[in-house]
């Protein structure tokens, strides 16, 4: 595996993290509780939508052999990364990295 691909792939799991952990830590949002659980129960899908999104980009990005085709979508999924909070700034920077190693690849 080439550098690019291994960064690529840990910014995804990155991404994973961010996906999975508002199930363990906000598990008192249920539809039996008062208004302000109720608005992040329902705000929630919506959120994780929007994280499945860089993190297919990442993982199809990360796993084609073509730098170029790789190197885009590496650069779109760290852009749409940004919406996960502090691990999203983490994710940023290495698929950020990666897209642009990816690219420099082929000159």
């Amino acid at each position: 595996m080439e550098t690019y691909q291994i960064l690529g792939l840990v910014g995804s799991v990155l991404l994973a993290v961010a996906i999975v952990s508002p199930f363990f830590f906000y598990p008192r949002y249920a539809p039996g509780m008062m208004f302000g659980g109720m608005m992040g129960f329902v705000m929630m899908p919506g959120m994780l939508f929007f994280l499945i999104i860089p993190f297919i980009l990442g993982i199809v990005g990360s796993l084609i052999s073509d730098e170029t085709t790789a190197g885009i979508l590496l650069i779109l999924a760290s852009v749409f990364s940004l919406i996960a909070g502090f691990i999203g700034v983490i994710s940023f920077v290495l698929l950020l990295i990666s897209g642009i190693l990816a690219l420099r690849q082929k000159i």
